[in-house]
């Protein structure tokens, strides 16, 4: 069973209020509380449906035992340390020559480099693996990010109980992980 927790939130949004104000033609900073709302929640939305993380930010995600292969449920990630409860009790640091990790099919794949196996745990010891997350500025797929938000920020501004919107959905499945 693995538990992913943030360490490090993201900064900033991928889209300001500025960009939402414009997408929605507002003059006023009147409803810019209502307006941050939504853009959370569109976030928070294709977040969740494209297993995503859009903005830099720092993730911890937590083992409590070494699987054959481990899978980072989310994405795109990069792996900044992975640290183990060893037989003493003291936490180690996983030295990088000891693992492979490769993304397939969209997420980040752990596995042990060849030769080498995972180490022994304690009894009650724990797996930590620090990810770096979100997408680089100059990655495709801010870009979708950012539109997506845009869309369903402005679906929820405008229709306030709740409608349907296609566009979201359509960049949403442009940016959903291909399982092969």
């Amino acid at each position: 069973m693995s538990e992913i927790v943030t360490i490090e939130p993201p900064q900033d949004r991928p889209v300001t209020l500025e960009e939402a104000r414009q997408q929605l033609r507002l003059d006023t900073h009147d409803e810019d509380m209502l307006l941050a709302i939504h853009l959370d929640a569109a976030q928070a939305e294709l977040e969740w449906l494209a297993d995503l993380r859009v903005c830099p930010q720092t993730l911890a995600m937590v083992l409590d035992a070494w699987p054959d292969e481990i899978t980072v449920p989310v994405r795109p990630v990069t792996i900044a340390a992975i640290t183990y409860t060893a037989t003493s009790g003291a936490t180690v640091s996983l030295p990088e020559a000891d693992y492979v990790a490769r993304a397939r099919h969209g997420f980040m794949r752990i596995r042990p480099a060849a030769g080498k196996s995972w180490p022994e745990l304690a009894p009650d010891g724990q797996i930590t693996i620090t990810l770096s997350a979100g997408f680089a500025e100059d990655h495709p797929n801010l870009e979708i990010s950012r539109a997506a938000v845009l869309v369903k920020t402005a679906s929820l501004f405008e229709n306030r109980e709740g409608a349907s919107c296609l566009a979201f959905d359509t960049l949403v499945n442009q940016l959903a992980a291909r399982w092969v």
